[in-house]
Protein backbone atom coordinates (compact mmCIF):
# COMPACT_ATOMS: atom_id res chain seq x y z
CA UNK A 1 0.00 0.00 0.00
CA UNK A 2 1.38 3.42 -0.88
CA UNK A 3 1.99 6.08 1.78
CA UNK A 4 -0.58 8.92 1.92
CA UNK A 5 0.59 11.99 0.03
CA UNK A 6 -0.87 15.51 0.16
CA UNK A 7 -2.61 16.61 -3.00
CA UNK A 8 -2.85 20.34 -3.71
CA UNK A 9 -6.38 21.70 -3.76
CA UNK A 10 -7.28 23.36 -7.03
CA UNK A 11 -9.98 25.98 -7.54
CA UNK A 12 -12.58 25.35 -10.22
CA UNK A 13 -16.36 25.31 -10.39
CA UNK A 14 -17.78 22.01 -9.16
CA UNK A 15 -14.51 20.67 -7.70
CA UNK A 16 -15.36 21.10 -4.03
CA UNK A 17 -16.28 17.44 -3.59
CA UNK A 18 -12.70 16.47 -4.42
CA UNK A 19 -11.10 18.87 -1.95
CA UNK A 20 -11.12 17.89 1.71
CA UNK A 21 -9.42 20.51 3.89
CA UNK A 22 -7.02 21.31 1.04
CA UNK A 23 -5.57 17.82 0.74
CA UNK A 24 -6.42 14.20 0.06
CA UNK A 25 -4.62 10.90 0.13
CA UNK A 26 -4.44 8.27 -2.54
CA UNK A 27 -6.28 5.98 -0.15
CA UNK A 28 -9.34 8.24 0.14
CA UNK A 29 -12.53 6.79 -1.39
CA UNK A 30 -12.71 7.64 -5.12
CA UNK A 31 -15.73 9.81 -6.03
CA UNK A 32 -18.31 8.45 -3.61
CA UNK A 33 -17.92 5.42 -1.39
CA UNK A 34 -21.60 4.59 -1.81
CA UNK A 35 -21.08 3.84 -5.51
CA UNK A 36 -20.31 0.22 -6.46
CA UNK A 37 -16.69 -0.74 -7.08
CA UNK A 38 -17.08 -0.76 -10.86
CA UNK A 39 -18.06 2.95 -10.81
CA UNK A 40 -15.01 4.01 -8.78
CA UNK A 41 -12.42 5.87 -10.85
CA UNK A 42 -8.72 5.13 -10.37
CA UNK A 43 -5.88 7.47 -9.44
CA UNK A 44 -2.59 8.38 -11.03
CA UNK A 45 0.79 8.13 -9.20
CA UNK A 46 0.24 11.56 -7.60
CA UNK A 47 -3.08 10.45 -6.11
CA UNK A 48 -5.22 12.50 -8.51
CA UNK A 49 -8.40 10.96 -9.93
CA UNK A 50 -8.04 9.89 -13.55
CA UNK A 51 -11.04 11.52 -15.20
CA UNK A 52 -10.22 10.82 -18.84
CA UNK A 53 -12.47 8.81 -21.15
CA UNK A 54 -10.64 7.04 -23.94
CA UNK A 55 -11.90 5.07 -26.92
CA UNK A 56 -8.69 5.31 -28.88
CA UNK A 57 -7.46 4.95 -32.44
CA UNK A 58 -6.68 1.67 -34.23
CA UNK A 59 -3.33 0.27 -33.08
CA UNK A 60 -1.03 -2.62 -33.89
CA UNK A 61 0.61 -5.13 -31.55
CA UNK A 62 2.78 -8.03 -32.77
CA UNK A 63 1.57 -7.54 -36.32
CA UNK A 64 -2.15 -7.56 -35.43
CA UNK A 65 -4.45 -4.56 -35.71
CA UNK A 66 -7.03 -3.69 -33.04
CA UNK A 67 -9.93 -1.26 -33.48
CA UNK A 68 -11.26 0.35 -30.28
CA UNK A 69 -14.94 1.34 -30.39
CA UNK A 70 -17.99 2.12 -28.28
CA UNK A 71 -19.80 -1.16 -28.82
CA UNK A 72 -22.81 -1.17 -26.48
CA UNK A 73 -23.96 -4.53 -27.79
CA UNK A 74 -20.58 -6.20 -27.17
CA UNK A 75 -20.80 -9.85 -26.06
CA UNK A 76 -18.04 -12.40 -26.59
CA UNK A 77 -16.96 -15.78 -25.28
CA UNK A 78 -13.34 -16.79 -25.02
CA UNK A 79 -10.42 -17.26 -22.66
CA UNK A 80 -9.74 -15.05 -19.64
CA UNK A 81 -6.33 -14.79 -17.99
CA UNK A 82 -5.10 -12.62 -15.12
CA UNK A 83 -2.13 -10.38 -14.30
CA UNK A 84 -0.80 -9.37 -10.92
CA UNK A 85 2.52 -8.75 -9.09
CA UNK A 86 4.66 -8.05 -12.17
CA UNK A 87 2.39 -5.14 -13.11
CA UNK A 88 1.26 -3.97 -9.66
CA UNK A 89 1.98 -0.26 -9.19
CA UNK A 90 2.68 0.39 -12.87
CA UNK A 91 0.54 2.63 -15.05
CA UNK A 92 -2.42 1.30 -17.00
CA UNK A 93 -3.37 2.44 -20.50
CA UNK A 94 -5.37 5.41 -19.15
CA UNK A 95 -2.61 6.59 -16.80
CA UNK A 96 -3.90 5.31 -13.47
CA UNK A 97 -1.89 3.07 -11.16
CA UNK A 98 -2.65 -0.61 -11.61
CA UNK A 99 -3.83 -2.21 -8.38
CA UNK A 100 -3.92 -5.99 -8.56
CA UNK A 101 -6.22 -5.98 -5.49
CA UNK A 102 -8.89 -3.88 -7.21
CA UNK A 103 -11.73 -5.34 -9.28
CA UNK A 104 -10.60 -4.28 -12.74
CA UNK A 105 -9.69 -5.82 -16.08
CA UNK A 106 -7.91 -5.16 -19.37
CA UNK A 107 -9.56 -5.37 -22.79
CA UNK A 108 -8.19 -4.79 -26.27
CA UNK A 109 -10.93 -2.57 -27.77
CA UNK A 110 -13.62 -1.46 -25.27
CA UNK A 111 -13.59 2.15 -24.04
CA UNK A 112 -11.52 3.04 -20.98
CA UNK A 113 -13.23 3.19 -18.57
CA UNK A 114 -16.27 1.00 -19.20
CA UNK A 115 -18.10 -1.72 -17.28
CA UNK A 116 -18.34 -5.38 -18.29
CA UNK A 117 -20.05 -8.39 -16.79
CA UNK A 118 -17.70 -11.39 -16.79
CA UNK A 119 -19.13 -14.88 -16.32
CA UNK A 120 -16.91 -17.90 -15.71
CA UNK A 121 -18.58 -20.50 -17.93
CA UNK A 122 -16.86 -23.30 -16.04
CA UNK A 123 -18.49 -22.58 -12.66
CA UNK A 124 -21.23 -20.00 -13.31
CA UNK A 125 -19.65 -17.25 -11.20
CA UNK A 126 -20.10 -13.73 -12.57
CA UNK A 127 -19.33 -10.15 -11.57
CA UNK A 128 -19.04 -6.63 -12.97
CA UNK A 129 -15.57 -5.19 -13.56
CA UNK A 130 -14.18 -1.84 -14.64
CA UNK A 131 -12.04 -1.81 -17.79
CA UNK A 132 -8.98 0.37 -17.17
CA UNK A 133 -6.22 -1.16 -19.32
CA UNK A 134 -5.42 -2.70 -22.71
CA UNK A 135 -4.71 -6.38 -23.30
CA UNK A 136 -4.31 -9.34 -23.25
CA UNK A 137 -2.28 -9.64 -26.43
CA UNK A 138 -2.23 -13.44 -26.48
CA UNK A 139 -4.05 -15.37 -29.17
CA UNK A 140 -7.48 -16.59 -28.06
CA UNK A 141 -7.65 -14.51 -24.87
CA UNK A 142 -10.33 -11.84 -24.69
CA UNK A 143 -9.84 -10.30 -21.24
CA UNK A 144 -7.13 -9.97 -18.58
CA UNK A 145 -8.43 -9.95 -14.99
CA UNK A 146 -6.83 -8.30 -12.00
CA UNK A 147 -5.63 -10.77 -9.40
CA UNK A 148 -8.55 -10.10 -7.10
CA UNK A 149 -11.08 -10.46 -9.94
CA UNK A 150 -9.44 -13.77 -10.82
CA UNK A 151 -9.81 -14.86 -7.20
CA UNK A 152 -13.49 -13.90 -7.09
CA UNK A 153 -14.22 -15.73 -10.36
CA UNK A 154 -12.08 -18.72 -9.32
CA UNK A 155 -9.62 -18.34 -12.17
CA UNK A 156 -6.60 -17.78 -9.94
CA UNK A 157 -5.55 -21.44 -9.60
CA UNK A 158 -6.02 -22.55 -13.20
CA UNK A 159 -4.63 -19.27 -14.59
CA UNK A 160 -7.13 -19.22 -17.44
CA UNK A 161 -10.82 -20.03 -17.85
CA UNK A 162 -13.48 -19.87 -20.52
CA UNK A 163 -15.66 -16.81 -19.91
CA UNK A 164 -18.40 -14.70 -21.41
CA UNK A 165 -17.77 -10.94 -21.44
CA UNK A 166 -20.67 -8.51 -21.92
CA UNK A 167 -20.55 -4.71 -21.91
CA UNK A 168 -23.08 -3.24 -19.44
CA UNK A 169 -24.43 -0.17 -21.30
CA UNK A 170 -26.09 1.77 -18.47
CA UNK A 171 -23.15 1.34 -16.09
CA UNK A 172 -20.68 2.16 -18.87
CA UNK A 173 -22.55 5.36 -19.76
CA UNK A 174 -22.65 6.35 -16.09
CA UNK A 175 -18.93 5.69 -15.77
CA UNK A 176 -18.26 7.71 -18.92
CA UNK A 177 -20.16 10.64 -17.39
CA UNK A 178 -18.20 10.26 -14.16
CA UNK A 179 -14.94 10.32 -16.07
CA UNK A 180 -15.87 13.27 -18.29
CA UNK A 181 -17.24 15.40 -15.48
CA UNK A 182 -14.23 17.07 -13.82
CA UNK A 183 -16.05 17.03 -10.48
CA UNK A 184 -16.22 13.24 -10.48
CA UNK A 185 -20.00 13.39 -10.11
CA UNK A 186 -22.64 11.92 -12.45
CA UNK A 187 -23.93 14.26 -15.12
CA UNK A 188 -27.68 14.82 -15.08
CA UNK A 189 -29.30 13.55 -18.26
CA UNK A 190 -31.40 16.16 -20.01
CA UNK A 191 -34.80 14.71 -20.77
CA UNK A 192 -36.66 15.84 -23.92
CA UNK A 193 -39.64 18.14 -23.50
CA UNK A 194 -42.81 16.22 -24.24
CA UNK A 195 -45.30 18.26 -26.28
CA UNK A 196 -48.83 16.90 -26.59
CA UNK A 197 -49.95 16.17 -30.15
CA UNK A 198 -53.11 17.95 -31.44
CA UNK A 199 -56.22 15.82 -31.03
CA UNK A 200 -58.71 15.31 -33.84
CA UNK A 201 -62.33 14.19 -33.55
CA UNK A 202 -62.84 10.72 -32.09
CA UNK A 203 -64.94 8.36 -34.21
CA UNK A 204 -66.21 5.05 -32.79
CA UNK A 205 -66.86 1.98 -34.94
CA UNK A 206 -67.59 -1.70 -34.36
CA UNK A 207 -64.57 -3.95 -34.87
CA UNK A 208 -64.44 -7.58 -36.01
CA UNK A 209 -63.32 -9.84 -33.12
CA UNK A 210 -59.52 -10.20 -33.36
CA UNK A 211 -57.65 -13.38 -34.17
CA UNK A 212 -54.59 -14.35 -32.11
CA UNK A 213 -51.28 -13.83 -33.83
CA UNK A 214 -48.89 -16.78 -33.45
CA UNK A 215 -45.24 -15.88 -33.78
CA UNK A 216 -42.62 -18.52 -34.73
CA UNK A 217 -39.97 -19.66 -32.22
CA UNK A 218 -37.49 -16.94 -31.38
CA UNK A 219 -34.02 -16.48 -30.00
CA UNK A 220 -34.07 -13.79 -27.30
CA UNK A 221 -30.82 -11.80 -27.26
CA UNK A 222 -28.89 -11.31 -24.05
CA UNK A 223 -29.36 -7.79 -22.62
CA UNK A 224 -26.69 -5.52 -21.22
CA UNK A 225 -28.53 -3.44 -18.68
CA UNK A 226 -31.11 -3.29 -15.94
CA UNK A 227 -33.48 -0.51 -14.94
CA UNK A 228 -36.54 0.40 -12.81
CA UNK A 229 -39.79 -1.31 -13.79
CA UNK A 230 -42.85 0.56 -15.05
CA UNK A 231 -45.71 0.01 -17.56
CA UNK A 232 -46.30 0.65 -21.31
CA UNK A 233 -48.48 0.53 -24.47
CA UNK A 234 -47.88 -1.56 -27.66
CA UNK A 235 -47.02 0.04 -30.97
CA UNK A 236 -47.11 -2.33 -33.96
CA UNK A 237 -47.84 -5.96 -34.90
CA UNK A 238 -44.88 -8.36 -34.67
CA UNK A 239 -42.50 -8.60 -37.63
CA UNK A 240 -42.40 -11.73 -39.72
CA UNK A 241 -38.63 -12.32 -39.54
CA UNK A 242 -37.68 -14.53 -36.59
CA UNK A 243 -34.77 -16.70 -35.54
CA UNK A 244 -34.80 -20.27 -34.35
CA UNK A 245 -35.02 -21.82 -30.83
CA UNK A 246 -36.54 -20.51 -27.55
CA UNK A 247 -40.30 -20.15 -27.02
CA UNK A 248 -43.42 -19.53 -29.09
CA UNK A 249 -44.66 -16.02 -28.38
CA UNK A 250 -48.40 -15.42 -28.74
CA UNK A 251 -49.70 -11.84 -28.81
CA UNK A 252 -53.02 -10.11 -29.41
CA UNK A 253 -53.90 -6.86 -31.23
CA UNK A 254 -53.98 -3.89 -28.89
CA UNK A 255 -57.80 -3.74 -28.69
CA UNK A 256 -58.36 -7.45 -27.99
CA UNK A 257 -58.99 -7.39 -24.25
CA UNK A 258 -59.96 -4.91 -21.53
CA UNK A 259 -57.07 -6.05 -19.34
CA UNK A 260 -53.99 -6.49 -21.49
CA UNK A 261 -50.97 -8.57 -20.50
CA UNK A 262 -47.39 -7.55 -21.33
CA UNK A 263 -43.86 -8.65 -20.55
CA UNK A 264 -41.89 -5.54 -19.66
CA UNK A 265 -38.17 -5.77 -20.44
CA UNK A 266 -37.23 -2.61 -18.55
CA UNK A 267 -37.59 1.14 -18.14
CA UNK A 268 -34.81 3.67 -18.67
CA UNK A 269 -34.18 7.35 -18.01
CA UNK A 270 -31.90 7.42 -21.07
CA UNK A 271 -33.87 6.89 -24.29
CA UNK A 272 -30.75 5.58 -26.06
CA UNK A 273 -30.60 2.64 -23.66
CA UNK A 274 -34.31 1.97 -24.21
CA UNK A 275 -33.87 2.01 -27.98
CA UNK A 276 -30.96 -0.41 -27.69
CA UNK A 277 -33.10 -2.92 -25.76
CA UNK A 278 -35.95 -2.33 -28.23
CA UNK A 279 -33.57 -3.19 -31.08
CA UNK A 280 -32.33 -6.32 -29.29
CA UNK A 281 -35.93 -7.54 -28.94
CA UNK A 282 -37.13 -6.41 -32.35
CA UNK A 283 -37.46 -9.94 -33.71
CA UNK A 284 -39.74 -11.43 -31.06
CA UNK A 285 -43.11 -9.72 -31.56
CA UNK A 286 -45.00 -6.54 -30.61
CA UNK A 287 -42.43 -4.14 -29.11
CA UNK A 288 -43.59 -1.01 -27.25
CA UNK A 289 -41.48 2.04 -26.46
CA UNK A 290 -43.29 4.78 -24.57
CA UNK A 291 -42.43 7.66 -22.24
CA UNK A 292 -43.93 7.93 -18.76
CA UNK A 293 -43.60 10.78 -16.26
CA UNK A 294 -43.14 9.24 -12.79
CA UNK A 295 -42.89 11.79 -9.98
CA UNK A 296 -41.23 14.32 -12.26
CA UNK A 297 -38.79 11.84 -13.87
CA UNK A 298 -39.19 10.69 -17.47
CA UNK A 299 -38.79 6.96 -18.08
CA UNK A 300 -38.74 5.15 -21.42
CA UNK A 301 -40.30 1.71 -20.99
CA UNK A 302 -39.92 -1.28 -23.30
CA UNK A 303 -42.60 -4.00 -23.47
CA UNK A 304 -43.56 -7.06 -25.50
CA UNK A 305 -47.25 -7.72 -26.09
CA UNK A 306 -50.10 -7.74 -25.48
CA UNK A 307 -49.93 -11.47 -24.84
CA UNK A 308 -52.84 -13.79 -25.52
CA UNK A 309 -52.88 -15.14 -21.94
CA UNK A 310 -50.90 -15.42 -18.71
CA UNK A 311 -49.39 -18.76 -19.73
CA UNK A 312 -47.80 -17.23 -22.86
CA UNK A 313 -46.59 -14.24 -20.84
CA UNK A 314 -45.02 -16.47 -18.19
CA UNK A 315 -43.29 -18.56 -20.86
CA UNK A 316 -41.75 -15.45 -22.46
CA UNK A 317 -40.80 -14.05 -19.04
CA UNK A 318 -38.97 -17.28 -18.14
CA UNK A 319 -37.03 -17.15 -21.41
CA UNK A 320 -36.08 -13.51 -20.89
CA UNK A 321 -34.98 -14.02 -17.29
CA UNK A 322 -32.87 -17.03 -18.27
CA UNK A 323 -31.08 -14.87 -20.85
CA UNK A 324 -30.19 -12.09 -18.45
CA UNK A 325 -33.11 -9.63 -18.63
CA UNK A 326 -33.15 -9.51 -14.84
CA UNK A 327 -35.66 -6.67 -14.55
CA UNK A 328 -38.25 -8.29 -16.87
CA UNK A 329 -41.72 -8.77 -15.40
CA UNK A 330 -45.34 -9.47 -16.38
CA UNK A 331 -47.60 -6.41 -16.20
CA UNK A 332 -51.28 -5.74 -16.95
CA UNK A 333 -53.27 -2.65 -17.76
Amino acid sequence: MRESQPVKAFAAVGLSLLVLAGCASDRSPPINSSLPHYLQLGRDPSGKLVTSYKVGNPYQVAGLWYYPAEDFGYREEGIASWYGPNFHGKRTANGEVYDMNALTAAHKTLPIPSVVKVTNLENGRSMKLRINDRGPFVDGRIIDLSRRAAQELDVIRSGIARVRVELVPEDSLTLRNLALDARGQPLNAEMPTVVASPRGPVVAETLIPPVAVMSPPVNIPVPSSQAPTITSTPLAPPPAAMTETASVITTLPASATKSRIFVQAGAFTDINNARMIEAQLSGIGNISLEMADIEGRVFHRVRVGPMIDHAAAQQLLSDMLSRGYDSARVVED
